[in-house]
């Protein structure tokens, strides 16, 4: 049976010891995830307001170091995706709204993409019921898949693998089409948490799952995403604290991936 898809999210040198095993930049591979995860993410690029992306605000911070990181991976055959984070809704609605400013943020993804083996958009906060009706929150959807057809349109060609991170179809922010991303993207992480009560309700969480395949999103497509909070520092004085995401799966989970 084939290998579900891990995907291990690296933020900053605080998550090295979790993969590594072992304290920045040593390595422990008896200890650590290396043999467990199938990809890593590092959220390393956010963006502006302008579309430009940017290496270092409240949503990513790209290390000193960072090209052991790279080269580490490598060693153990693990594909490294540079992934894009922004959680201002408003904003990026806003944003994604104008051309020229998508323009420019996928030629920016694609230029800094070169190194690395693909992509991962987690743009989050799209389609808030509070804010939205029925036919906002279409334009919101279009204006998200403009975005994404035009980026795989790009990575394809240069044989980079382009993954999505998106809110649940039984969440609160209902600006992403899974049905149309899941012809674009490699794969889709559904971002199964934040219902509310912790641990996250197993109901919704798989309702989350079968709604996605029933939006008719391959199986072999659709990650399961959980969040893992870990209490630790990060170094910058206006953000003390750092959230290392993680999937995790089942066997019995109908989509068969998880992020770990």
């Amino acid at each position: 049976m084939q290998k579900p898809e891990v995907l291990g999210f690296y933020a900053w040198h605080g998550n090295w010891p979790v993969l590594c095993g072992a304290e920045f930049p040593k390595v422990d591979p008896s200890r650590g995830a290396l043999d467990l995860v199938t990809r890593v993410p590092v959220v390393w690029f956010s963006l502006d307001e302008t579309g430009e992306l940017v290496t270092s605000n409240d949503y990513a911070l790209r290390p000193r170091g960072w090209e052991t990181v790279l080269d580490t991976c490598r060693r153990h055959r693990l594909p490294v995706d540079m992934t894009v984070a922004y959680l201002d809704g408003p904003s990026l609605e806003t944003l994604l709204a104008d051309r020229a400013r998508v323009d420019r943020l996928v030629a920016a993804i694609v230029r800094e993409a070169a190194p690395f083996d693909g992509v991962n958009l987690d743009l989050e906060g799209l389609g808030n019921r509070n804010r939205h009706d029925a036919k906002s929150l279409a334009a919101v959807r279009r204006n998200f898949n403009r975005l994404v057809r035009q980026l795989a349109r790009e990575l394809t060609p240069r044989r980079k693998a382009l993954h999505l991170c998106l809110h649940p179809l039984n969440g609160w922010f209902q600006g992403y089409d899974y049905t149309a991303l899941s012809r674009w993207a490699n794969a889709l992480v559904t971002m199964s948490y934040h219902y509310g009560p912790t641990p996250e309700p197993l109901d919704k969480v798989e309702e989350s799952v079968y709604l996605a395949l029933e939006a008719g999103v391959p199986a072999r497509k659709l990650v399961l995403g959980l969040l893992i909070i870990r209490p630790t520092r990060r170094p910058n004085a206006s953000d003390p604290s750092w959230r290392w995401s993680g999937i995790t799966g089942s066997k019995k989970s109908p989509c068969g991936n998880c992020l770990s």
